[in-house]
């Protein structure tokens, strides 16, 4: 596991701001952000501070890669563009078949029903549970928390930052991770899409995330299904979870 020294001498899990005492780190990638972010404000762009992808001013108020929002300072809020007139739904051609020919309703319901036995139960609502695997440590890991209980956590809101609660930068995630210090504190995003299904996002970790075994790439949407699982930190694991 990385570690960068703040100018106060502290050894930080964070390349950006100490995780200790909060100062900026210098000669590191959020440095020279920030610096290109003091620039721009003198010209016609601007940096995102979440993925540092520069944004022409005047261009909207989300950033195109990570949907940060300019104005409000959200994270990951891309808004859901809007699409033309749907097409009839199957309901109704279905509707407008049985009007036509009436006879038809019995076996139209037959096979209704035959379809509804064999769909999917619907997802009503997606958590996320967490726990502590000890299994996941590295060499120098230290020892996880004693009698810590699964945690879990009801995704409501369209945007769910995982992450540490950082006061001195005005960071409050909705899935706090307090107790791993591997854990930066813009650590991931999990979305809602349109279709009510989620994915996950790395937003530039110092330490990345593990998605069923395999690390993903930052900034990339991934799908999330049930029963699916992904660890970051020293020993966090967190398990994904539809409910029917």
């Amino acid at each position: 596991m990385s570690t960068y020294q703040c100018s106060k001498g502290h050894a930080s899990v964070e390349s950006d701001y100490c995780s200790e005492c909060g100062v900026k780190i210098a000669g590191s990638v959020a440095s020279a952000i920030a610096d290109a972010m003091a620039t721009s404000n003198s010209s016609s762009s601007q940096v995102c501070p979440d993925c540092a992808t520069p944004h022409e001013i005047g261009s909207g108020k989300f950033c195109e890669i990570c949907g940060y929002n300019f104005l409000t300072g959200g994270h990951g809020e891309v808004p859901v563009a809007l699409t033309s007139t749907p097409p009839p739904s199957v309901a109704t051609v279905k509707q407008a078949a049985i009007a036509s020919d009436p006879t038809s309703l019995t076996q139209t319901s037959s096979v209704n029903s035959e379809a509804s036995s064999s769909e999917p139960s619907k997802i009503l609502a997606w958590e996320l549970i967490v726990s502590i695997d000890p299994t996941l440590a590295y060499a120098d890991s230290p020892p996880p928390p004693r009698d810590r209980a699964p945690t879990t956590f009801r995704l409501e809101k369209p945007s769910n930052l995982i992450g540490r609660t950082s006061e001195l930068r005005a960071i409050h995630p909705e899935i706090p991770l307090d107790y791993d210090d591997a854990v930066s504190s813009r650590h991931a995003l999990v979305n809602r899409q349109p279709d009510g299904s989620f994915v996950l996002r790395d937003i530039g970790s110092s330490n990345g995330t593990i998605l069923n075994g395999i690390e993903i790439k930052a900034l990339v949407d991934i799908p999330l299904k049930d029963g699916d699982r992904f660890t970051l930190g020293h020993w966090t694991c967190i398990d994904v979870k539809a409910i029917r």
